[in-house]
């Protein structure tokens, strides 16, 4: 079965690429086989790979800070990688996933359902495709395919190398990547008639270092 995976590089989507590694896995990031910006939207368009059977739309940015601080340039991108471009990709492979009758699974964040101070745009794009989720479910739900919105809060990442802060490192105040790749295999795998539509995953204890 192939399954497209964006951001597969490092973190999170480098894990999922691990525990899946008996699919046919379509790289999608900046560093793949499939070398391309998420940002560059007129090239996204254009992606289209044949007999999909899911997606998993893992690659994600955040630039944090004031709202009226961030360039319109980093909310522009925020915009594309987050949002835009896994509603074009979805667009472009759902015909053969509802044939297939097979998945889409977004990565969102907890940022999406919490307000979050000073990451204000990454939250509103997190957000937006938790919402793209969820209502995609209820026109594709009579095709067999399902649709989960996987919700992690801190992740022991790259992902905060632009960030002023990051998980802490004590074991009990951070995820892994591979918590969150075992559970996108589980749904992945779970039974037709069961569709695990959303998860939320939190660390034990709360706790932020300064970056």
């Amino acid at each position: 079965m192939k399954i497209i995976l964006t951001g597969a590089s490092s973190g999170i989507g480098a894990a999922i690429k691990k525990e899946l590694k008996e699919y046919e896995i379509i790289e999608i990031c900046r560093n793949c086989r499939h070398s391309v910006n998420l940002n560059n939207i007129d090239i996204v368009k254009k992606l289209k790979f044949d007999n999909v059977y899911g997606i998993i739309h893992n690659a994600g940015i955040g630039y944090f800070g004031q709202f009226e601080d961030i360039a319109v340039s980093k909310i522009e991108e925020m915009i594309n990688v987050n949002f835009l471009s896994p509603m074009i990709l979805t667009k472009n492979h759902l015909k053969d996933i509802k044939k297939n009758r097979g998945f889409i699974i977004n990565i969102s964040s907890t940022s999406a359902i919490h307000p979050a101070r000073q990451g204000v745009v990454y939250g509103a794009t997190k957000a937006a495709l938790r919402h793209f989720g969820i209502s995609l479910f209820e026109e594709v739900r009579k095709y067999g395919v399902k649709v989960c919105n996987i919700i992690p809060d801190l992740t022991l990442t790259n992902f905060h190398s632009n960030t002023f802060f990051k998980p802490s490192s004590e074991e009990l105040a951070h995820l892994k990547p591979d918590d969150i790749a075992k559970i996108v295999k589980n749904i992945i795998e779970s039974p037709k008639h069961l569709v695990i539509q959303e998860i939320i995953l939190k660390p034990q204890i709360f706790k932020l270092e300064k970056n």
